[in-house]
């Protein structure tokens, strides 16, 4: 799979702007403010219906416009058309969102999936020492981006949690009874199922590629899930404790995984306790280097890669570990240094 080409109008700082690509390396180019980063989320926003930075859904239409367009041309084993049509909707702070494919009218879940990516940005490297909630997010995008399935049990799980913390709330003010609870547990438990057992999945896949890989310290690597299972026994046994606090105390909405590394002698220390700075960009690298495997083993596809502006965060050993990993995929690099397109031997530039 690859993009072909691509259109833009009306999104962050493109108007009308229209771009072929190669199937290789596409170096974008320019200086800061140019909108390099617009393109790149332009594509992920074509491909999941969501930007990768933290740009609310109304950012992303330009000021003056009231919708934004996207639209591109992919080459699988057949040329297929993707939109993605972004609308305020006055006089409420609501932004819809139409996804078609080849002219036809999707629901998201169904669309997503179909433009697969794989993002590097500099953020992701505080994955690691980052908070939880930063690392469920993380995984969330991208099981969501990829399995329909998901991506409605997530929404469904917290539909459900934010009901039954505010029927906590009305049954600590004696506004409501416990057994109103029961509809709410119930979606609870089956939806959050789904996210666990996804979860697990995707970081048992991630955990067999480091095992496989014959670069020594992405080898030495493990990823261990800390799930928060959740049973209507368990909630059942914490009713009192979450009645008083007013809020549901088990889930996976506090789930957590951690990095270890086998050249730590004591198996129970983390990269977030131990590791380097370098070991931790390596990490992130091998879980991203993961995440495109996992694509490949279970959709049978080779993902686009969406590089914004990382090589000034990295060394020169990760420059040539991220380079080898563009070389078998189309990529799109973006950075305010033109000369970084020599160094790196890319021939087709892209100039804003």
């Amino acid at each position: 799979m690859f993009l072909n080409s691509l259109w833009i109008q009306n999104f962050r700082s493109h108007q009308n702007s229209v771009y072929e690509f190669n199937s290789g390396i596409n170096f974008i180019s320019g200086p800061n403010g140019a909108g390099k980063t617009n393109i790149l989320e332009a594509i992920q926003v074509l491909a999941t219906g969501t930007t990768f930075l933290n740009h609310s859904l109304g950012e992303l239409i330009n000021w003056d416009s009231t919708f934004a367009t996207i639209q591109a041309k992919i080459e699988t084993n057949d040329t297929h058309k993707l939109e993605v049509q972004l609308f305020k909707d006055p006089p409420k702070t609501t932004i819809s969102r139409n996804f078609k494919l080849d002219d036809v009218k999707k629901t998201r879940p169904k669309y997503n999936g179909t433009l697969k990516t794989v993002v590097f940005q500099p953020d992701d490297l505080r994955l690691v020492t980052g908070s939880p909630s930063r690392r469920r997010d993380f995984l969330d995008d991208i099981l969501s981006s990829l399995h329909w399935q998901y991506s409605s049990s997530r929404t469904a799980y917290n539909k459900a949690l934010k009901h039954r913390n505010e029927l906590l709330d009305l049954i600590y003010e004696k506004k409501a009874t416990s057994d109103q609870l029961n509809f709410w547990d119930q979606e609870l438990v089956k939806n959050g199922k789904i996210l666990s057992d996804f979860r697990l999945n995707f970081i048992t896949q991630a955990n067999l590629f480091f095992q496989n890989s014959s670069h020594g310290e992405i080898k030495a690597l493990k990823i261990a899930y800390e799930p928060n299972l959740l049973t209507i026994a368990k909630l059942e046994s914490n009713y009192e404790l979450e009645i008083r606090r007013g809020s549901t105390q088990s889930g996976p909405h506090r789930d957590d995984y951690v990095f270890h590394s086998t050249i730590f002698s004591n198996q129970n220390t983390t990269l977030e306790s131990w590791g380097s700075r370098g070991q931790e960009r390596l990490a992130i690298l091998a879980f991203k280097l993961a995440q495109i495997d996992y694509i490949k083993t279970n959709f049978n596809q080779s993902p686009i890669l969406l590089l914004d502006d990382i090589f000034s965060e990295l060394d020169l050993e990760h420059w040539e570990l991220v380079l080898n990993i563009c070389q078998n995929h189309q990529s799109f690099i973006t950075s305010a240094q033109p000369e970084l397109a020599k160094t790196l031997n890319i021939q087709h530039i892209i100039n804003l």
